[in-house]
């Protein structure tokens, strides 16, 4: 494991963590990164954001962590992604810095948050992402649901009884992103409605942290 020097600043990690993950970040998208990183310090002061303090920790463990969603994800012009249970914009907001051509749509329960992710968005100049203050129950059982290119989240727990709600709001051949821990070396990964088509597991950057990334492709029933 390679630990960051002690006075390594976050934009340093996330840079130097990335060139070790094989992931391309240019300078704009770090410095963006940096002020996302600046507004979730303060308003974590109002809002319960992250259990993290740590500056250190926190570039690895949720700057780190969202990028490596790239490392199994083919991005391609206009791709409509839905991150559910945004939170503090993990991954969904690092992934839209980091790729602009994303259509993003991001999803929280809790109106506080998304309140901040409408705000940081806006200080960020990012365009085309959509706000979503439901439940993901909610969305799925819309009758004029969306559907989505790609699904992707780290707080919501992919049961076997999700992934036909799910499949009815991704595209024909869609995929789902799975953010999974150490647990899952003991998993069954096969998921009912998707084939797994890409994996990337090892840990992050200058952590102990395992980190598995799945990346299924809906089955097309025909």
């Amino acid at each position: 494991m390679n630990q960051p020097d002690r006075n390594s600043d976050p934009k340093s990690i996330i840079e130097n963590g990335c060139k070790i993950l094989g992931i391309s970040v240019h300078a704009d998208a770090a410095e963006k990164m940096m002020i996302h990183f600046a507004l979730l310090r303060e308003w974590g002061e109002k809002i319960n954001l992250t259990a993290l303090s740590d500056p250190q920790e926190i570039a690895v463990l949720h700057y780190l962590d969202s990028l490596a969603v790239f490392k199994v994800l083919p991005v391609t012009e206009g791709m409509s992604v839905l991150d559910i249970g945004s939170g503090a914009g993990f991954p969904g907001l690092v992934i839209k810095i980091a790729n602009e051509n994303i259509k993003l749509t991001l999803l929280d329960r809790d109106a506080k948050k998304i309140v901040f992710l409408k705000y940081a968005a806006s200080v960020l100049q990012l365009r085309e992402i959509r706000f979503l203050n439901i439940s993901v129950q909610t969305l799925t059982e819309n009758p004029d649901r969306p559907a989505y290119d790609v699904i992707v989240s780290r707080a919501f727990s992919l049961r076997s009884e999700w992934m036909t709600p799910l499949g009815m709001i991704l595209n024909p051949r869609g995929m789902l992103v799975r953010m999974a821990g150490p647990a899952s070396r003991k998993e069954d990964l096969s998921l009912p409605g998707f084939e797994l088509e890409n994996m990337w597991e090892g840990h992050l950057p200058f952590s102990s942290h395992f980190r598995r990334i799945i990346l299924y492709r809906k089955i097309d029933p025909s």
